[in-house]
């Protein structure tokens, strides 16, 4: 699990997604799996358990799904991917049991709504390895991650100061934070977003406009990106 994490390093914190539907698994990765199926003897070899969007969200999911990809074509393995059927802690393990029942001995996660999900998933699955991404040690509740589980987070703060500081110094005065809902790795973004603005507008000497919403949901409508 930690080696794929470093195959993986495309996929950022889990702020993004879409409405959820029925569960898949993947159909672009299963002709060319084809072929390893002989060498690894199993359906699935790695799976990855989506959050409430789809591996085509042009985010983590999408950056997440296209890392176990990489990492399993170069090492003759099968992937394949698992989506929950509704926004539950249920739905998610129950893609992690169909997961693990063809054949996976690794499951990867993204998104912090797999924290109680993945607390019990380790325990039920002690020789399958996880790995989640943006899932911190206090999204497991009570319980502690235990050696076949690597937590991954991000310091969001980080990205979102850069983004705004390039923003000023390319000239932009009236700037927009747009995030989705008020949950800390998209507060940490777009708090650091606002400093790095900050930062540049003062060693520029140059007042700037900051518009800051949280749409409150995970997918874009009208009334949101209309603002």
């Amino acid at each position: 699990a930690f080696v794929m994490a470093a195959s993986m390093a495309l996929s950022l914190a889990a702020c993004g997604g879409s409405t959820p539907a029925s569960s898949t698994a993947s159909t672009t990765t299963e002709a060319t799996s084809e072929a390893a199926a002989s060498t690894s003897g199993s359906k699935t070899d790695v799976a990855f358990v989506t959050d409430v969007g789809n591996i085509d969200d042009q985010s983590f999911n999408q950056y997440t799904w296209q890392g176990v990809q990489d990492f399993c074509s170069a090492n003759s393995l099968n992937a394949n991917y698992y989506r929950p059927t509704e926004d539950s802690d249920a739905a998610r393990l129950e893609q992690m049991d169909n997961a693990v029942n063809d054949g996976a001995k690794a499951v990867v996660v993204a998104g912090y709504l797999f924290g109680s999900s993945i607390a019990e998933a380790q325990a039920k699955y002690p020789d399958v390895q996880f790995l989640a991404l943006d899932v911190s040690t206090a999204d497991l509740g009570d319980k502690a991650p235990t050696s076949n589980t690597a937590l991954i987070t991000y310091k969001e703060e980080q990205a979102g100061y850069l983004a705004g500081y390039a923003a000023v110094y390319d000239g932009y005065k009236e700037l927009g934070f747009l995030g989705g809902m008020a949950v800390p790795a998209v507060i940490r973004y777009g708090y650091g977003f606002v400093q790095g603005a900050d930062a540049a507008a003062q060693e520029l000497g140059q007042n700037i406009e900051i518009n800051y919403f949280y749409g409150g949901q995970f997918y874009g409508d009208a009334n949101i990106t209309s603002r």
